[in-house]
């Protein structure tokens, strides 16, 4: 599974899916990779996606040190 996140977000990432499917699993993607369900991806969760691991200080636009739903969306847009 963690596989299929992985391949999964970075063809988003590079635009590769069909975005009428974008929104649902923008969503899913994002619920695989929070471990923890606190709606929340931590720096150690994010670390299991290349793509995230890469840009994490760049996706976290408010600095808090863990992704919201909006901030990954936006950056996978």
């Amino acid at each position: 599974m963690r596989a299929k996140a992985l391949v999964f977000s970075t063809l988003l990432a590079l635009g590769l899916v069909n975005t009428d499917a974008h929104a649902m699993d923008v969503e899913a993607t994002f619920d695989a990779l929070d471990k923890d369900n606190n709606g929340l991806l931590s720096e150690a969760e994010a670390q299991m996606d290349a793509v995230l691991k890469e840009n994490f200080a760049q996706i976290d636009t408010d600095q808090s040190g863990q992704l919201s739903l909006n901030e990954f969306s936006k950056f996978i847009q």
